[in-house]
C-alpha cells in the first residue's frame, strides 16, 4: 500500500514503513495520473448536493497535492451503492468507462464506500484496474490493483464497506417494523392524502385532502361495482380530473425527455403541444441532465416546481394501485400483510377495501371484457348446450337474439332476459343465497383466502420456472401440480363467496327488483356472472313456441361435490 506525502511537488509517494521504498507502478515508472473524480451520496432528498460538494473540493485539493491530471468530475447523487440500490449509477459506469479506454488510470473517491457497498462491485472494479495497470485512490493513499498488499488491504476495506451497509439495513428495518407495529405511516403520501407537520414534535401527520377524497372515494366504489379500470381511466381523463402524483418529475421521464430529444421530428412535434413554459422546463431539464444524473434532475424541478411537459393521466395501472391501497381504509401493512388499523384517518371502510381486493383477484376477470358499450344482459355469459360456447347476439326476422357462435341454438332475446331475470330476482329473495353470500363481518377472512390462492399460484409458478430450466423433472412437476391446484382451487371459491360483490348483496332481500331496476347493464352482467351460468338447450325444432325449459340455470355459490370425497363426508355426518 503506498501513502501520498502531501506538499512534495511532484506528488511523490512513499511506501509502508516496513518496506520503506518508493512506490512504483508494475512497468518500474510511476506514470503521470491522469484522475478521474468520483463523487457519490446514497441520500440526499432535498437535492442540495452539500456532501458531493465537499467530496470533490477534497479530491480536487488532492489532486492539486499530487500534481495530477484531473481528467473528469463525475457524480452520483442520493444514490445506493449497495445491492438493494434500484437505480444504475450512470456515473460510475462512465468513470469505469474513461479508465478501461485509457483516457484516465487512477480513480478517487473520498473513501472505499463511495465507490461501492458490495463486494461483486468491487471485485469488478478491481479486476478493471488490474487489466489496465490503473490504480484506486482514497483516504489520501493512493492503491495499486497489481500489488498483492494493495488488493489484500482494498478488499478488507470492501468488506468493512458491505458489513456497514448491511448492519445499517437492519437497523433501518427493525426502525421500519417498530413503526408499522405502531400502527404509524410509512412511504410517501398516497392519494387521497395530504401531510401536515405537528409543530411540536415534527412529526408528519396523514390528512384526508379534500379535494383528492371524492375522487378515491369513487374510484373504489366503480371497482367494486365494475372492476373496470381502463373505463374509470377513461372516465376521469374526460372530466378532467388531476391523476396521482400528475405533475411531480421522475427519473425515467426525464430520460425520455433526453430520448425524446434525438428525434428532430418527433421532438418538433412535442413541442407543438406544449405551453410556453412547459418548453422551457422541457429544455431546462435536458440541460441540467448534462451535468447530472436523472434522478438529481428530477429533485432539481421538483423543488423549482417547474412545470411538467408531460403530466401523468390516468391509466388502469393507477386506478388499480389507488383501489388496492389499504391506506385509504387506515390499514397498515407489514410485508404485504395488513398487521392493525393505522394511526391515521380512513377515506373508505375495511370492507370496501377488502371487496377490492376480491374483485380484482378474481381470476376470471381475465376473460371477463364487458366496457362501456355492452349493451345486452346474457351475451358473452349465457353458454350453449351443446358446445360450450357463450352465445353471441343476432336478429331473425322480427327480433333480437342470442345464438351459438357455431350455429347449434338460438333463442328469442327479449324472452330469455325475462325467463334469466325472473329466476335471479326469486333466487335473491331466498334463504339459500343468504347463506352462500354473506360477507359483513367476514373481511379479514376474505384477505386471507385471497392472499392464500395468491401465494399458493406463487409457489406453482416458482416450481414450473425450476421445470423449465431442468432442474426439476416433468414426473415430479406433475406430482406438485396435483398436490397444489386443488388447494389454488379451493382457496379462490372460498374467496369467490365470502367476496361477493356488494353489488350482489345490495340486491338479497325483497328489495331485489327495485335495486335491480336501477342497475346499469354492466352492474347487472356483474349479478349474473356471480349467482348463475345459463345455457341454451335443444328444443323440438320448427315454430314451437319459446319453452322456457330449453333454458337450464347452474346456480353459483357452491361448489360441486367431489366423487369419493363429498360423499364420504356426507354420509359420516348422517
Amino acid at each position: 500500500m503506498a501513502t501520498f506525502t502531501p506538499g512534495v511537488h511532484g506528488g511523490s509517494f512513499m511506501g509502508r514503513a516496513s518496506r520503506n521504498r518508493v512506490f512504483r507502478a508494475a512497468s518500474g515508472v510511476l506514470p503521470q495520473l491522469r484522475v478521474v473524480i468520483y463523487a457519490r451520496a446514497s441520500s440526499d432528498t432535498k437535492g442540495r448536493k452539500v456532501s458531493v460538494g465537499s467530496q470533490i473540493s477534497s479530491g480536487k485539493a488532492w489532486c492539486e497535492r499530487a500534481g495530477a491530471l484531473v481528467v473528469a468530475v463525475l457524480v452520483d447523487n442520493d444514490l445506493s451503492a449497495s445491492r438493494y440500490g434500484t437505480e444504475v449509477r450512470g456515473d460510475y459506469e462512465e468513470a469505469l468507462r474513461l479508465i478501461a479506454t485509457g483516457e484516465a488510470n487512477t480513480l478517487w473517491t473520498w473513501e472505499n464506500s463511495r465507490a461501492q457497498r458490495e463486494l461483486d462491485t468491487f471485485v469488478r472494479m478491481r479486476q478493471l484496474l488490474t487489466k489496465t495497470g490503473g490504480y484506486w485512490a482514497y483516504d489520501d493513499r493512493v492503491y495499486d490493483m497489481n500489488d498483492p498488499d494493495d488488493r489484500i488491504d482494498t478488499a478488507e476495506d470492501a468488506m468493512d464497506a458491505e458489513r456497514e451497509s448491511e448492519k445499517l439495513r437492519k437497523r433501518v428495518l427493525r426502525g421500519v417494523e417498530s413503526r408499522a407495529r405502531a400502527g404509524l405511516w410509512a412511504g410517501p403520501v398516497s392519494f387521497g392524502f395530504k401531510v401536515a407537520y405537528d409543530p411540536q414534535t415534527g412529526e408528519a401527520d396523514r390528512l384526508i385532502d379534500p379535494d383528492e377524497q371524492p375522487v378515491a372515494v369513487e374510484l373504489v366504489k366503480r371497482l367494486i361495482e365494475t372492476g373496470n379500470e381502463s373505463d374509470i381511466a377513461r372516465d376521469f381523463n374526460a372530466r378532467g380530473i388531476s391523476c396521482a402524483r400528475a405533475t411531480v418529475w421522475r427519473a425515467d421521464q426525464v430520460r425520455k425527455l433526453h430520448d425524446l430529444s434525438q428525434d428532430a421530428e418527433g421532438w418538433a412535434r412535442f413541442l407543438d403541444g406544449l405551453s410556453s413554459e412547459q418548453q422551457a422546463s422541457a429544455y431546462d431539464a435536458l440541460v441540467r441532465l448534462r451535468a447530472d444524473s436523472a434522478s438529481q434532475v428530477a429533485k432539481d424541478m421538483n423543488r423549482a416546481q417547474a412545470a411538467h411537459p408531460m403530466p401523468g393521466k390516468w391509466d388502469s395501472a393507477k386506478v388499480r394501485n389507488i383501489g388496492l391501497n389499504p391506506a385509504l381504509a387506515a390499514l397498515r401493512v407489514w410485508r404485504g400483510t395488513i398487521i392493525r388499523e393505522g394511526s391515521w384517518p380512513r377515506i373508505i371502510e375495511p370492507e370496501d377495501h377488502y371487496a377490492v381486493v376480491a374483485k380484482l383477484s378474481d381470476p376470471s376477470r381475465r376473460w371477463v371484457k364487458d366496457g362501456t358499450r355492452v349493451k345486452y344482459l346474457l351475451s358473452g355469459i349465457m353458454l350453449c348446450g351443446v358446445c360450450e360456447k357463450p352465445v353471441s347476439t343476432g336478429k331473425d326476422r322480427q327480433h333480437k337474439i342470442y345464438k351459438c357462435p357455431d350455429g347449434h341454438l338460438t333463442r328469442n332475446m327479449a324472452k330469455a332476459d325475462s325467463l334469466v331475470v325472473e329466476a335471479l330476482l326469486h333466487r335473491l329473495a331466498s334463504d339459500e343465497v343468504r347463506e352462500l353470500f354473506q360477507i359483513a363481518g367476514q373481511a379479514h377472512d376474505l384477505s386471507r383466502w385471497v392472499k392464500e390462492a395468491q401465494d399458493l399460484r406463487a409457489r406453482l409458478d416458482a416450481f414450473t420456472d425450476t421445470a423449465i430450466k431442468g432442474d426439476l423433472t416433468p414426473e415430479r412437476l406433475a406430482r406438485i401440480e396435483a398436490s397444489l391446484l386443488p388447494k389454488i382451487a379451493a382457496a379462490e371459491q372460498r374467496a369467490k363467496e365470502v367476496g361477493v360483490s356488494p353489488v350482489v348483496s345490495g340486491l338479497i332481500g325483497p328489495q331485489a327488483p327495485e335495486v335491480w331496476a336501477s342497475l346499469p347493464v354492466a352492474q347487472k352482467r356483474n349479478v349474473v356472472r356471480a349467482l348463475v351460468r345459463p345455457r341454451l338447450q335443444r328444443t323440438k325444432g320448427g315454430r314451437a313456441p319459446f319453452d322456457p325449459k330449453a333454458i337450464t340455470l347452474s346456480w353459483l355459490g357452491r361448489p360441486a361435490p367431489i366423487p369419493g370425497v363429498d360423499d364420504v363426508a356426507e354420509a359420516g355426518a348422517a
